[in-house]
């Protein structure tokens, strides 16, 4: 596109043009669901700067927004060097989620975190390392890898082909220097709850749950049933206030029993599910019983539960806001 409209100014330098939507990936048989998708949705960018000094300043700042994003997710990732390929360019970094069903191999450092792709450090050193680069420790394993974003300096390799030029403040053309990164959009839902969930329960990152809290009251018939409905009714709407009621999930199947509801709002892994049930209309201390998605479970009174959820909506907004002070390191090591 842009060699077909050049030559461009260098005043309209730099650009980053991208792109979100679906790809397609022709294979004999695909696998892992959503991990390995015919048809997947990818965010493409690229990148286009007067020369290499300030196409290197773009790749950090571009990078700098990916790395914001990951931790933002709050899945443990690892970012690491990677081997240009067939790509090329001069420099290049992946994004992984450590699991199991991963098809990259690499070599993690269990002492500082240090993780890097194993073929890149082979390469470089010309055998298979035993200590860490970083801190030289000897707690270096092997662990599989799902990429799910990939940055690349290209330089003029694909422009000077094509005659993708700038003119420069000479007035004379000048090969693009190029930049490519992508992020692959299902990918990351699909990795982040394998990483993250159990064989029996969905767990999603806060900021990628379908809701953020769901609402179970009592079933049709039990003789707690009209006053549990009151404190129910109540806490749709306080709940609705806090978190936003297009994130409150209300599961009003009364036919069914709590049990029964429960069972299927831990397996599709809601942050918060609030009960209203038996105990919260015993005569002395009514209780609430709100279950984590970690597994905890919690008995709360009203004004306790509407404050875990008040803190679980900050936190989330936090998040969006690229609030960090709190963040972790062990959730994201960068070399």
């Amino acid at each position: 596109m842009l060699a077909s409209t050049s030559p461009i100014s260098y005043r309209q330098l730099p650009l980053r043009l991208y792109q979100i939507g679906p790809k397609f990936r022709d294979e004999l048989k695909s696998r892992f669901g959503l991990m390995r998708a015919k048809e997947f949705l990818m965010k493409d960018m690229y990148t286009f700067d007067v020369n290499e000094e300030t196409a290197t300043r773009t790749y950090a700042t571009v990078s700098a927004a990916y790395d914001r994003l990951f931790q933002q997710l709050e899945v443990p990732f690892v970012k690491v060097n990677a081997a240009t390929g067939i790509m090329g360019g001069s420099l290049s970094h992946e994004y992984h989620y450590v699991s199991p069903v991963g098809e990259d191999t690499l070599l993690q450092c269990s002492s500082c975190g240090f993780a890097g792709n194993s073929e890149v450090l082979e390469s470089s050193l010309e055998e298979s390392p035993t200590s860490c680069p970083s801190c030289k420790s000897t707690s270096l394993s092997t662990v599989r890898g799902v990429e799910v974003a990939h940055t690349f300096l290209l330089g003029d390799k694909y422009s000077k082909p094509l005659g993708a030029t700038f003119l420069n403040t000479s007035g004379k053309p000048q090969s693009l220097i190029m930049g490519c990164y992508g992020i692959g959009i299902t990918r990351i839902i699909a990795a982040a709850l394998e990483v993250l969930s159990s064989d029996h329960e969905l767990r999603w990152p806060k900021l990628l749950a379908p809701y953020d809290v769901c609402l179970i009251g009592p079933k049709q018939g039990s003789k707690e049933q009209l006053p549990a409905e009151a404190i129910e009714n109540e806490l749709l709407g306080n709940i609705g206030e806090l978190c936003g009621h297009q994130e409150l999930l209300h599961d009003d199947r009364k036919e069914l029993t709590i049990g029964k509801r429960l069972l299927e709002a831990n397996r599709l892994g809601h942050p918060l599910t609030v009960v209203v049930g038996a105990k919260a209309v015993q005569s002395e201390a009514p209780k609430l019983e709100v279950h984590l998605s970690e597994g905890d479970s919690l008995e709360l009174d009203v004004n306790e539960a509407l404050k875990l959820v008040a803190e679980h909506s900050q936190h989330k907004r936090d998040l969006l806001l690229g609030r960090f002070e709190q963040f972790n390191e062990k959730v994201g090591h960068q070399l």
